[in-house]
């Protein structure tokens, strides 16, 4: 596994909202740049080999999740979705640097 994938979801978040931010000159909500944030930090440490580093990962996936129980009039429910895929991709990851990890000490 390429290291870049470990930072997909901040690439394409940097990438979602930074199209926000230049296309409709709105504010963004400040968590969201703590889950970049996240995002970064899990991925820095994930391609050093931290399998425990996917739980920062996934903070932003069960933030998304606990939001996606508030009712505030969206449209599409994607909150749920997309906490789901974004916890689901880090213990994917996390597994997979332990298995290697696990791998390489036999």
């Amino acid at each position: 596994m390429k290291k870049i994938v470990f930072y997909m979801p901040a690439i394409i978040f940097i990438i979602f909202y930074g199209l926000i931010i230049i296309s409709t000159e709105l504010s963004i909500s400040p968590f969201v740049y703590a889950w970049i944030a996240l995002f970064l930090i899990s991925g820095i440490l994930l391609s050093k080999g931290e399998f425990r580093s996917g739980f920062l990962g996934m903070l932003p996936g069960i933030h998304l999740m606990y939001m996606s129980t508030k009712d505030t009039g969206q449209i599409l429910p994607i909150e749920l979705p997309l906490g789901i895929i974004v916890v689901t991709f880090y213990l994917l990851c996390s597994g997979f640097i332990f298995y290697k990890k696990k791998k390489s000490k036999k």
